[in-house]
């Protein structure tokens, strides 16, 4: 690889370092922001599924930008959104200016960056120097999720979480210094237009489904457990939650979008996506599995983080700390897996790999117990890393090897507003149970405490069905229960019921992802049985 190609490519791994990066740095850092924003563990959880949610949203006009626009002026358009974005973000002192800067701003910054990266490699970089690049790219996505949880801890323990999103803006400022590096744009003489209307419908859609996920534990699914309103209008029309018509708005618009497409074929015209690609079975199965993969994966990496500050008060750092031995099992095994997909199959591979994750989840779901060590969660951590490595390792290999060589370019991007999907679903989902399984928990444990009046149970118990209960500490449960004029016995025996109910809400958690990888193996039996070099034959 000659010296312009590595700087091209060190450029480009550059903006693929900062996403990954940011991705795994907000993970440990969620007890900090709940105190720093006024905000609670549900906001914090929005925040990091919207994230997902508007990459989700607009990577696949952003990819369709590069066409219009350029490659590289659409990928450094997007790089200085994101500065603005982090900047905003870093100096957010309450949650809305927060998800302005980190979800708006900095996530559509993501979604002009990321396809773009891969359009850029396959423009400009050819034959064996792009098998090169693309290794590059993977090595420094696993350097990212190694050492983002010890840089966002260490940052977050010792300085501020804001500082991570500043050495963000710092690495993509260095980026854009190196932006001379980046072959000029060859725009052809006949551009394709960009179907606005459809690229609204899709980001109308997506946004309203996942949001809808969200706000089930808070307002229930179809009748509102409570009213909400906006100025004089409520959007609770007929008792009905706006959960539900969130998804009604949501699955309308793709319908919508659907039939828009298939009305621009048939007048000719330019798409947002070539919907042709969904008729293919197999590319579907796999990109269902690799969403499925994603959801499991960032989930995991939501719940455990908050599970151990809440349970243990552990700091980021510390959190990040027990969190390594994850990170590097996952960048250690991926070659590992790689070689096994050589000797036997990739699908097998993945089938072992939801096997190995399956044990993995099962191991966490037992070792969740505020009684245990922090370091006691480690092996279980190893375990369903080394399993997730597995499915990592082969999933975007199989879904673009069933694509054609002309289709890899879009099929990319619909693998990663899928992958987005996948992230911010699991969290919401995750989320949505870990607070659901809590208050179902609370509401069985409070009548059969001994040390609880007749009266504090009836009245603990109202109190747990008509108000949304957070994912607190010990400390904060004690704190609330005196404040309310409750003696200590009282606040002390509130607590400890509140964290018996917060443990066992962690558990079921857990037997959710657990439940998850059983899906993924399910579904991982109908992968195409391809070779690893057949997997490889096509490049996207």
């Amino acid at each position: 690889m000659s010296k312009n190609v590595s700087r091209f490519v060190l450029t480009m791994a550059l903006g693929t370092f900062v996403v990954v990066l940011d991705n795994t740095i907000m993970n440990v850092s969620i007890t900090a922001l709940v105190e720093d924003l006024d905000t609670t563990v549900s906001g914090v959880q929005a925040a990091v599924a919207l994230n997902a949610l508007m990459m989700a949203a607009f990577v696949l006009l952003g990819g369709k930008l590069g066409d219009i626009l350029g490659l590289k002026k659409t990928f450094l358009m997007g790089a200085v959104i994101y500065v603005a974005g982090s900047s905003l973000a870093s100096f957010a002192d309450n949650l809305t200016i927060f998800i302005l800067g980190w979800c708006l701003i900095q996530g559509i910054g993501a979604a002009l960056m990321m396809p773009n990266v891969q359009s850029l490699i396959r423009t400009h970089v050819q034959g064996t120097d792009r098998a090169k690049a693309y290794g590059t790219l993977g090595g420094v996505n696993a350097l990212g999720m190694a050492v983002g949880p010890i840089v966002g801890g260490f940052l977050t323990a010792y300085f501020s979480w804001r500082w991570a999103f500043r050495l963000e803006v710092f690495t993509l400022i260095g980026l854009l210094l190196l932006s001379s590096t980046i072959p000029k744009d060859i725009l052809a003489k006949i551009r394709p237009q960009l179907d606005w209307f459809g690229a609204t419908l899709q980001a109308l859609a997506m946004l309203s489904i996942v949001t809808g996920i969200m706000l089930i534990d808070q307002f229930g699914f179809i009748f509102a457990k409570q009213e909400l309103t906006l100025g004089p209008i409520s959007l609770t029309p007929f008792g009905l939650s706006p959960v539900f018509l969130l998804e009604v708005v949501g699955i309308l618009s793709l319908l919508g979008f659907s039939r828009w497409e298939t009305h621009r074929v048939s007048l000719k015209l330019p798409t947002l996506l070539d919907l042709k690609l969904f008729v293919n079975q197999a590319f579907n199965n796999s990109l269902v599995v690799r969403s499925l993969q994603v959801a499991i994966f960032v989930g995991l990496l939501f719940t455990i983080p908050l599970f151990l500050q809440v349970s243990f008060g552990l700091d980021a750092f510390q959190t990040g700390l027990i969190m390594l031995p994850f990170s590097i099992s996952i960048v250690l095994a991926i070659p590992v897996a790689m070689r096994l997909a050589k000797k036997y199959s990739p699908k097998q591979v993945v089938r072992w790999g939801f096997i190995i994750g399956l044990v993995g989840s099962l191991s966490l779901m037992l070792l969740l117990q505020s009684g245990t060590e922090p370091k006691n969660l480690i092996p279980g951590l190893i375990i369903f890393a080394l399993g997730m490595a597995m499915v990592v390792s082969q999933m975007a290999n199989f879904v673009m090897s069933t694509v054609s060589s002309q289709q890899a370019p879009e099929a990319s991007g619909v693998m990663s507003t899928f992958e987005q999907i996948g992230n911010s679903v699991g969290v919401a989902i995750l989320g949505t149970i870990l607070t659901a399984a809590l208050t179902a928990s609370l509401i069985r444990l409070i009548p059969q405490s001994p040390l609880l009046s007749t009266a504090d149970q009836a009245a603990l118990t109202t109190y747990v069905e008509t108000t949304p209960i957070q994912i607190v500490s010990d400390d904060q449960v004690f704190q609330k229960a005196t404040d309310t004029n409750l003696s200590d016995p009282v606040s002390t025996e509130i607590a400890a019921i509140y964290q018996t109910g917060r443990t066992n809400a962690f558990q079921i958690t857990m037997l959710t992802v657990a439940f998850f990888c059983l899906v993924g193996l399910i579904m991982s039996g109908g992968l195409p049985k391809k070779s690893m070099a057949e997997l490889a034959s096509v490049e996207g």
